[in-house]
């Protein structure tokens, strides 16, 4: 079954919140290749010019690249989802960061899906290919602020995770330290 036999759309609406050129281009062709109906895209260099156009226009995607001049990525989802008009609209984080602590902020401020922008212009069209197969359940989740809890926050705390990864540097010294002090005892140094 085909995308457009799975999602019944006739085309797709879609701002790209994306300041590098290069990127956004890549992302224009993957996304272009990824559905057999039109796709209209409308970007944004940052984020103050994507709350714009999906006030201007609510798109049946977003997708948001984290480090942007201006407002970032966060701000401009915590902005969307603290809106009652524009909280449904989907949104894909797409950023270069692999980092837990900036999909746990995403999840937990109501971004919908987190893409790792790959390096392989092919992989990336996979991924949205998927993303764009799965939208019509993702419009349905109401997720962010104004009065309603976020759902990752609960399950993956940014700060917990720092902490956990603070400790683990912490254990991997004192044992690094201790092979030195046993290597000094017993001669190998």
């Amino acid at each position: 079954m085909s995308v457009t036999e799975r999602t019944e759309k006739s085309e797709w609406h879609i701002v790209l919140a994306e300041d590098n050129d290069d990127h956004a281009l890549l992302i224009e062709m993957a996304l272009e290749r990824a559905v057999d109906v039109p796709v209209k895209i409308r970007r944004a260099r940052n984020g103050e010019e994507a709350v714009d156009l999906i006030k201007e226009s609510p798109p049946d995607l977003l997708l948001l690249d984290l480090k942007m001049p201006g407002m970032t990525g966060h701000e401009v989802l915590e902005e969307l989802k603290g809106d009652d008009r524009l909280r449904s609209i989907p949104v894909a984080v797409l950023s270069s960061s692999d980092r837990d602590e900036d999909m746990a902020k995403s999840y937990g401020l109501g971004g919908n899906h987190y893409i790792t922008k790959p390096e392989n212009p092919a992989e990336l069209e996979k991924k949205l290919r998927a993303l764009l197969r799965n939208l019509s359940e993702l419009k349905g989740i109401r997720r962010g602020t104004a009065g309603t809890s976020t759902t990752a926050v609960s399950a993956v705390d940014p700060e917990a995770m720092i902490a956990r990864s603070v400790v683990r540097w912490v254990v991997v010294g004192a044992v690094l330290i201790a092979l030195y002090v046993f290597g000094k005892v017993v001669g190998a140094f």
